[in-house]
């Protein structure tokens, strides 16, 4: 059986030893942290070694190949097979016998005999007659090969290595000709396209504000290829509401590539593509979305996390939240008349502990935060507010109101559901707002027996029918309630107590509202809007972007992963218990060298004996390091390793609420597309998703003048087609123009052949 062995390799400690399976395991650990572990004898668990080494940036290929057992050579091969066909091609195992077994001529005529003689009979029932009649063993798939062999071949799949040289002369030509290559945007078979490209030639084009600018210019000026090109489209809303004087708020960063700016623009840009988290920014081309920001290309997740810290340490989301609701109000992006306000539960799966709120789908208590949004009659949010759970949602609505005020809008009306009740409340809010909320602690015999003749109005709520009475109610709060909150005489308030009558079912709801001059009607219509307009915009929020996203880990990953035991203490451990028996070998070996040296003085006795005591002091600092490592390590940690300690606290809300802004920012964009585009398409069924499909298309962009013309890609459906033309031609009066850092204008066009 082997003993353990380990080796260093400058900040690389490697530990060979049996497992169970009397397998040999080898684990690498850099500075001391294990990083990978692989069967020295498996080739394949040895190649998926390289590649986490090379991709970690933990070392070069040379050391890559020392560590897992390979050549450099090889280990380069690894890493392009890898680039060009995948880790399938990696691992896949071309060796072996390629050509089948031949049967004698003898065997195969008398096989044919058969089939021509029995041409029912299945392969295995011929089989089975000639092995009785030749006396040896046939098996029915030599049967099928000699039936079939004159059949039409399937065609012949390439080889890996077939694959391997078409990907490399693939890569080559590409590389070759990407230079030269430039895209075609159909100007000379559409003459009203190429008259706008003439006419654009004359405009003065834009000026470079340095080198990586200047590329980014001439490789526009020749034409490209860009997977989001639809994006561009959003850019109308971004002009409109002067996104770019609400960037004003963040301080100038001197000597940095990327402003506070690019990482907003990049955030909003990639919601709007469904993007749902900064990770997920990887799996994009940074070069194409890049062009959405006016830059070569967007920054790194690195970059973006850096940068996402500094802004939320100068605690700026309040003012942008302000500005924006500001700007929706001034361009009337809001209706006025009445504002609903609700919370969203967001689940928190962290290791700090925080104050819990109720969960409503779970129906239990969780640790969580909530978020507050505050929508207009047409279900259109105009700012929000996110807190924790130790705070009181009637504190929430009190600051909602003084907000409304602060806009502009005298005496704003708030619906809210039960959650909101207290009759000192009422009165407090009373002074500010108007207010329509569900009624509490009322006896429903009170609304059972009020006559049926008093119900003299209808409305109507979707599918539902409701009739509608009002009656003068007082409300009283409890001596208990009042003496708890150091009040010594109870609040009382004459309140509108409106009664809904279920047409169909014959229940009774009552709605408390303090509202004197709204007709009944409206004030049963503004409660009954709250179940769909208030409540839907969070399903909505939730099917279209990551409500639930929080830009230090994803809920909805830590859902499926929740915390787990740290696998990295049980290697470190084995790591240690495999050097101390290593120590114990190496220290029997120096007793057994010396007392041979004890006998007979030798020189080179001398000399290993010293190595060995060189090896074992390196040994006991190597197992010391270990174990300092080991103390540092959580007992459990998430699989996901996205949380890496940062709890959705009061202060880490900051980042949460810039994210939800730009959350915000792209639904009210996607809501002014969609104002265009329904002009040009009635189908009430799904213009938001066809609308979708026109802003997610891929397409060319090409620099003419001062003009980036964008030819979005061929719309197969003629419906569709015809109202994307209009959209793109009512874009086009309006004078769109490239937020960023590229001042250019946006012409849109749509691809008229396939």
């Amino acid at each position: 059986m082997m003993t353990t062995k380990s080796e260093r390799f400058g900040k690389f400690l490697t530990i060979c030893s049996p497992d169970k399976n009397n397998r040999v395991i080898k684990t690498i650990f850099w500075d001391y942290f294990p990083v990978v572990h692989f069967d020295i004898n498996s080739s394949t668990e040895r190649k998926i070694a390289v590649i986490e080494l090379l991709e970690q940036e933990l070392c070069n290929q040379k050391l890559a190949g020392k560590l897992c057992g390979f050549h450099r050579n090889t280990v380069f091969k690894i890493m392009r097979t890898k680039e060009l066909l995948g880790i399938e091609g990696v691992l896949k195992d071309d060796r072996g016998s390629k050509a089948p077994y031949k049967y004698i001529s003898e065997i195969r005529s008398h096989v044919k005999k058969l089939l021509r003689k029995y041409p029912d009979w299945t392969d295995q029932d011929i089989a089975a007659q000639a092995a009785l009649d030749l006396k040896i063993g046939i098996s029915r798939s030599s049967v099928a090969r000699i039936r079939t062999e004159k059949q039409d071949k399937k065609e012949k799949i390439p080889s890996k290595k077939e694959l391997y040289d078409m990907a490399v002369k693939a890569d080559l030509a590409v590389k070759e000709h990407n230079v030269k290559r430039q895209l075609w945007l159909n100007f000379d078979t559409e003459p009203e396209l190429k008259q706008q490209a003439k006419e654009h030639e004359k405009e003065t084009p834009p000026e470079a504000a340095g080198e990586i600018q200047k590329l980014l210019i001439e490789q526009l000026q020749k034409g490209k290829q860009c997977m989001f090109a639809g994006g561009l489209m959003h850019h109308l809303f971004l002009q409109e509401i002067e996104f770019e004087q609400i960037m004003d708020i963040f301080p100038f960063k001197a000597g940095s590539t990327y402003q506070y700016s690019d990482i907003m623009y990049t955030l909003f840009n990639s919601i709007t593509h469904g993007i749902g988290s900064i990770e997920a920014l990887k799996l994009v081309n940074p070069y194409d979305l890049g062009l959405l920001i006016g830059r070569p290309r967007i920054p790194d997740k690195k970059t973006m996390r850096q940068h996402l810290k500094e802004m939320a340490k100068l605690h700026k989301s309040d003012n942008l939240i302000d500005q924006f609701a500001r700007l929706l109000l001034k361009h009337e992006r809001i209706d006025r008349e009445v504002f609903f306000i609700d919370g969203h539960f967001l689940p928190y799966y962290g290791l700090k502990a925080i104050a819990k709120g109720y969960f409503t789908v779970r129906r239990q208590a969780m640790k969580g935060n909530e978020l507050y949004m505050i929508t207009d009659l047409q279900g259109r949010p105009l700012f929000f507010i996110n807190e924790s759970n130790e705070i009181d949602f009637r504190p929430i609505i009190s600051r909602s109101a003084a907000m409304l005020k602060d806009f502009g809008i005298e005496r704003p009306i708030l619906v809210f559901d039960r959650g909101g009740y207290g009759v000192h409340f009422f009165s407090e809010l009373d002074h500010d707002a108007d207010f329509v909320t569900w009624t509490k602690h009322l006896n429903k015999r009170s609304l059972i027996n009020i006559p049926h003749s008093r119900f003299t109005v209808g409305v109507l709520c979707g599918e539902n029918r409701f009739l509608v009475c009002e009656e003068q109610h007082t409300v009283r709060e409890s001596p208990q309630n009042a003496k708890k909150n150091g009040r010594d005489k109870p609040v009382s308030m004459d309140l509108r107590l409106v009664v809904l009558h279920d047409v169909m079912t014959g229940k009774r709801m009552g709605i408390y509202t303090n509202n004197k001059d709204k007709p009944v009607h409206d004030i049963a219509w503004y409660m009954l809007q709250r179940w769909g307009k208030s409540e839907n915009v969070y399903k909505e929020f939730m099917a279209c972007f990551n409500l639930d996203y929080h830009p230090g880990y994803d809920i909805r990953e830590l859902e499926k992963q929740p915390l787990v035991d740290n696998p990295d203490i049980a290697l470190i451990r084995k790591a240690i218990n495999s050097l101390k028996k290593e120590l114990k070998s190496t220290e029997k070996e120096i007793l057994f060298n010396e007392m041979k040296v004890e006998r007979r003085p030798d020189q080179r006795l001398d000399k290993k004996i010293s190595k060995l005591e060189q090896e074992l002091k390196v040994a006991i600092e190597d197992i010391n390091e270990l174990e300092q490592k080991l103390s540092q390590l959580d007992d459990k940690v998430s699989i996901t390793e996205l949380l890496q300690g940062k709890p959705m606290s009061r202060t880490d809300l900051e980042k949460k609420k810039l994210y939800d802004f730009m959350q915000i920012m792209a639904y009210h964009s996607r809501e002014r597309l969609l104002e265009i585009f329904k002009e040009y398409y009635n189908d009430p069924r799904d213009p938001k998703q066809v609308l979708d499909m026109i802003t997610t298309k891929p397409g060319l962009v090409k620099l003419v003048g001062n003009t980036l013309m964008v030819m979005l890609e061929w719309i197969e459906n003629k419906k569709h087609r015809e109202a994307a033309k209009q959209l793109c031609h009512k874009l086009n009066q309006l004078g769109v123009s490239l937020v960023g850092r590229l001042d250019v204008k946006l012409s849109f066009h749509i691809a008229c052949y396939p």
